[in-house]
């Protein structure tokens, strides 16, 4: 009897911890993949916004009208050669969705980001579509 319950026990004890480390993995990759969803749908609103209206310049906010007011993004626009646009012909589209952990609403190194970036092109066409 004391050598099946020293058994149970020895073999019980590493595999809750095994248990513990997949379940945190999981938390961190459901994480990751909101902070990737609200990224997605940030580029994609701003994208649409930029090809009618041609706006440079840089936003920021949160995602807590959806619960998550420590989930942050950085939204760049930018038509400069430097940053990879051409003047008055392609925006470059840059959001940073970050998990602001200390809630100082700025990205520090040690917290999760997830960064997506596209390229608009200015056509007429976008231009002259109804808003």
């Amino acid at each position: 009897m004391i050598a099946a319950t020293a058994l149970v026990a020895g073999t019980l004890a590493p595999a809750l911890a095994v248990m513990r480390d997949a379940m945190a993995a999981s938390r961190e990759s459901a994480r990751r993949q909101l902070l990737a969803n609200y990224a997605v749908q940030s580029l994609e609103q701003n994208a649409g916004g930029t090809m009618q209206n041609w706006t440079t310049g840089t936003t920021s906010g949160n995602f807590a009208a959806d619960g998550h007011p420590a989930i942050r993004y950085v939204l760049t626009r930018s038509d400069d050669p430097i940053d990879g646009g051409i003047d008055n012909r392609l925006m470059h589209v840059q959001v940073a969705v970050f998990d602001d952990v200390n809630g100082n609403a700025s990205r520090d190194a040690n917290e999760t980001a997830v960064r997506f970036r596209t390229k608009v092109a200015k056509l007429l066409t976008y231009q002259n579509e109804p808003n």
